[in-house]
């Protein structure tokens, strides 16, 4: 989880509903990039969730790979979904109260695969896994 690699500081900021800046950002997500190259090394597939919310960041995180190397899912719900469920969370330092500028940070582009989180979680997994295999097939 890119939570684990945010700086200390940083997850003070959120706790404090303060909502991070791209300068807050820079680090964590160099820090995301090289735990992708770490794993990658290892062959082994791979998952790693963040909130990559800009095109930016997307593209910070892709380094250079290759057009479709590094795939993003776009778990899409709506606020009020989203909300109830970060409502649930214990211990979390990132208050409901930053969902707000995460949703207006939100750029959707074309290089995310949406998928609804309206069902479980067994559903949305498998909505994500028959989307990338949908994905995968097309850039062959």
């Amino acid at each position: 989880d890119a939570d684990d690699f945010h700086s200390a500081a940083a997850k003070d900021k959120m706790r404090a509903g303060t909502p991070l800046v791209d300068e807050d950002r820079w680090p964590w997500l160099e820090r995301l990039r090289r735990r992708i190259e770490e794993v990658r090394a290892s062959g082994r597939p791979y998952v790693l969730a963040c909130s990559a919310l800009k095109a930016v960041y997307r593209d910070r995180l892709r380094g250079g790979d290759a057009p479709g190397e590094l795939q993003f899912v776009l778990l899409d719900g709506s606020r009020e979904l989203i909300a109830e469920r970060m409502g649930k969370r214990e211990g979390h330092y990132m208050p409901l109260s930053l969902l707000d500028s995460q949703l207006a940070t939100l750029e959707r582009t074309d290089d995310l695969l949406a998928v609804p989180i309206e069902s479980g979680i067994e559903a949305i997994a498998q909505g994500i896994v028959e989307r990338l295999a949908t994905t995968s097939q097309a850039h062959v």
